[in-house]
């Protein structure tokens, strides 16, 4: 989808292998499955926070880069993507605001001390060196936070909290609940990139693949106890090995399917969760972070894969809780997550900037 072009904004896709950054508007539409970038989702947004804006010469950049920026200033807006180590962008002190998937704030999302097990504790170092690698952009922001400016005032960086969004969905109608084939449905990877023999994430595993072994596991026996739930289970070499094919097949899947399974990534923040609430799925998700997307959100959060099997008999055997259901996660999705909430809610900061 194209962005229309605006005569008082400027919108920027900064890609890593590109010196200058390309204007949202004059990519390709075949961007959108050849690009790591959601653009669909962000141009859509973009294009709703504009009705409702009331600042001018706005220039926006949709980056992964936290180091840098191909301009800075009080009119710049940095959008940034796919950084799972929560930092916080060195530039935030030289722009006028940030807008950030993952957040800044990481969660260990378990307890290894009461709930001691191989995964909680790679989970927990996998926290760890979240913290550690996360602490440099932490000291960067303390120490220009604090910094005296005229009047002796603390500057006040302003860092706001977004959904990912979808990456690479169809444009599809919402199927009611009951005219869905599929009781569950799970198809994703195994591994983010593929380990080299050498490394040791390949002997020791880590939380993504641990999890999401358990995750099969589980369902495995609920089919061969269960074989009466309809379970589609696939999955993939590394999350950038799909093609376009497999988005389309994704999207269809996603759309006749009652309840989505959701582990974690590499963070336990995921674009599935988000497509799942998109498509209407009943959403089975392990621990969140507290986000306004998040918090209060009709999902059901699971400390373990052993509990699968109560939760999906709970629910298949309730047509109207799965109705119920499955109308709140369009609501949510409507509300809090869509184009629309987010265009409106980046609006609304950005317009009360002009009163601070």
């Amino acid at each position: 989808m194209r962005l229309k072009k605006s005569l008082l904004q400027e919108y920027y896709v900064c890609l890593p292998e590109e010196k200058e950054p390309i204007p949202l508007n004059q990519l390709i539409p075949e961007h959108k499955f050849k690009l790591d970038y959601n653009l669909e989702y962000f141009s859509k947004i973009f294009e709703v926070m504009e009705k409702s804006l009331e600042i001018d010469n706005l220039v926006f950049y949709l980056t992964r880069n936290i180091h840098q920026l191909p301009s800075y200033g009080p009119n710049v807006i940095a959008i940034v993507l796919g950084d799972e180590w929560c930092r916080i962008p060195s530039y935030v002190h030289k722009v006028h605001a940030v807008f950030k998937c993952y957040g800044t704030q990481p969660i260990l999302g378990c307890n290894p001390i009461t709930k001691p097990s191989y995964l909680n504790f790679m989970t927990l170092i996998k926290f760890i060196r979240t913290l550690v690698i996360r602490l440099p952009s932490l000291l960067n922001y303390t120490l220009n936070k604090s910094s005296n400016w005229p009047n002796n005032k603390v500057k006040k960086l302003l860092i706001y909290d977004i959904p990912l969004g979808y990456y690479k969905q169809w444009q599809l109608p919402v199927k009611d609940i009951e005219q869905r084939p599929y009781d569950v449905f799970f198809s994703g990877s195994m591994v983010s990139i593929p380990d080299s023999l050498w490394s040791l994430k390949y002997w020791l595993s880590t939380p993504k693949k641990l999890s999401r072994r358990k995750m099969i596991s589980a369902i495995n026996a609920v089919k061969e106890k269960l074989p009466k739930f309809n379970i589609e289970l696939s999955t993939t070499y590394s999350f950038h090995s799909t093609t376009n094919e497999d988005t389309r097949y994704y999207s269809e899947r996603m759309m006749d399917t009652k309840i989505c399974l959701v582990p974690r990534g590499t963070s336990f923040e995921t674009f599935r969760f988000f497509e799942g609430l998109r498509s209407g799925c009943i959403v089975v998700t392990e621990s969140l972070p507290s986000r306004w997307f998040y918090d209060g959100a009709p999902v059901i959060q699971i400390k373990d894969w052993s509990e699968l099997e109560g939760i999906l008999e709970k629910l298949l055997n309730n047509k109207s809780l799965l109705q119920e259901k499955h109308q709140q996660s369009l609501n949510w999705w409507q509300h809090k997550c869509s184009e629309a909430a987010v265009g409106a809610y980046m609006a609304e900061k950005l317009n009360a900037t002009r009163l601070a």
